[in-house]
């Protein structure tokens, strides 16, 4: 009852993640908005309403034909799930190594919220010309394959129908086979397909459980004309040490607990409400968060939040852990394995740049930090519609963090002391004094800007502004104005715009929900 009371209760989101679903698992090809409403069954005016804010909220991207696609923010939290989540971090070392070591093809798959599927998160192939391959995010049926009969060796076969599709000769058509094919390889306590799935693959496979409420399993899978009977024992040893690693590994970082705080978050919409739901999940995703912490960052009461969570449970988003708790769930899992993680930084800045070089109409860079070196350089450029004399910052050339607005945006928000930054001198104005240099940081820091005047290029003028990603300088926006147009151009305008584009380069970057 009180389950259907919730439901009555709706706001809404489970479209919103309907519509992100049916955008993801199209890679490639945009949805028009009467193509995803028909898809989706829904009116065109609700479609374009929720496109045209998720648009907003940079969690899905428009082209100029109108077509919708996935965004730098969602990028930017499957990055997130992909830098934090030890099924990701340890799953894809784990993988890497045993694919070496047996030449074959290690995927790891997970229990979706659907009682009959599951999907790839990782898989790692051999360097051989021929390999089984599967895209991580595919989804796979758990009857038929070692990964998704794994799984089911833990989960039992509650939920599986009693009549299976069979997709080749091998597959199992009924629930009792299934139950009898999991019995046999008892002793073994790891499964092997032969053909079930893909007609000419083989695979072993062993399960793993964490925290009781996310299954999983690893697998062997090579062609099906090399596999051998002899090395099934060895095979699941190896398997069976990998997966005991990873629970492990899960289970150490486990135990973090939330911070709770004051936040003054301004009331949000569903959109916001829901992006900042992904950004929690994304950014502590093996950390149990509870009612009170979900409503604060949402930014909502307490009704509204439970709302959300409960239809972000349903949708697989989230998994309940307790009566008021949750943590990350195959949902999110799976959007970020189809994701990926190599989108890089200036690929997710680019239409940052391109719209500050639209606006203000002059040359636009963007410098990015080498933390380990403490250098930095010129990862992109875009320039404006001026004529006349234009300074063309070539990429991948290192720029100093003392000359130049670029730099000095950054290396005022670095910890480290002047002494270990070389003060060249490239022109006149270049500032070589260490005391000198210290009074103009701490300047730009107070201020949250920089200038650079002839410091680097004789005859070009500088403001820049430094982004941060979850708290760190990572680099800046610059734009850059022959030095003689200086007093004609509208100096503070172009200020504010840098400042407001680095801001917005902050917030899409990171994974910080306050």
């Amino acid at each position: 009852m009180e389950q259907a009371v919730r439901s009555h209760q709706r706001d809404g989101s489970a479209e919103v993640f309907a519509v992100i679903e049916a955008v993801i698992s199209r890679p490639g090809y945009g949805w028009g908005v009467r193509e995803l409403a028909e898809h989706l069954a829904a009116s065109k005016s609700t479609i374009s309403r929720t496109l045209g804010r998720l648009v907003e909220e940079r969690l899905l991207s428009r082209d100029v034909n109108g077509a919708h696609f996935v965004g730098p923010r969602l990028r930017v939290l499957s990055r997130t799930l992909h830098e934090r989540h030890p099924l990701f971090t340890q799953g894809c070392r784990l993988l890497a190594q045993l694919s070496k070591d047996t030449g074959a093809t290690a995927l790891l798959a997970i229990a979706s919220n659907l009682a009959e599927e599951c999907f790839v998160l990782i898989s790692h192939e051999p360097d051989s010309p021929v390999r089984y391959t599967l895209r991580p995010g595919s989804r796979l049926p758990l009857h038929a394959g070692a990964l998704g009969l794994a799984i089911l060796s833990r989960r039992g076969t509650e939920g599986l129908p009693e009549h299976l599709t069979q997709y080749t000769d091998n597959s199992m058509a009924t629930r009792a086979q299934v139950e009898q094919a999991l019995q046999s390889h008892a002793d073994l306590d790891a499964v092997v397909s032969l053909g079930q799935h893909i007609p000419d693959a083989a695979g072993i496979a062993v399960p793993f459980v964490l925290g009781q409420h996310i299954i999983g399993s690893i697998s062997l899978s090579r062609p099906r004309n090399e596999f051998d009977e002899t090395d099934i024992t060895k095979t699941a040893g190896l398997l069976h040490n990998a997966a005991s690693e990873l629970e492990t590994a899960v289970q150490s970082l486990s135990g973090e607990s939330v911070t709770r705080g004051k936040r003054d978050l301004a009331p949000a919409t569903l959109i916001e409400r829901i992006s900042r739901l992904l950004t929690a999940l994304s950014a502590k995703p093996v950390t149990e968060l509870d009612s009170g912490y979900l409503a604060e960052v949402l930014g909502a009461g307490s009704v509204a939040a439970r709302r959300l969570a409960d239809s972000a449970t349903e949708s697989g988003l989230m998994i309940q852990t307790g009566p008021r708790h949750w943590i990350t769930g195959p949902t999110l899992m799976r959007w970020a394995a189809e994701l990926g993680h190599h989108t890089t930084l200036t690929e997710l800045i680019d239409d940052e740049l391109r719209d500050l070089a639209r606006q203000t109409g002059e040359t636009v860079g963007l410098a990015l930090l080498n933390d380990e070196s403490r250098t930095a350089h010129i990862a992109a450029t875009h320039a404006g519609k001026h004529s006349g004399v234009r300074y063309v910052l070539e990429i991948g050339s290192q720029i100093p963090l003392h000359a130049g607005a670029a730099g000095k945006a950054i290396l005022a928000h670095l910890a480290p002391a002047l002494s270990e930054v070389d003060l060249e001198s490239f022109t006149e104005r270049t500032i070589t004094s260490a005391v000198a240099l210290k009074a103009d940081l701490d300047v730009v820091r107070n201020r949250g800007w920089a200038v650079g005047d002839g410091e680097r290029i004789p005859e070009a003028y500088g403001t820049a502004a430094p982004f941060f990603v979850d708290g760190k300088v990572r680099g800046s926006l610059t734009i850059t104005i022959p030095r003689y147009r200086v007093q004609e151009a509208p100096l503070v305008e172009l200020t504010t715009a840098v400042r407001s584009s680095a801001a917005r380069v902050t917030k899409l970057l990171s994974a910080d929900v306050s």
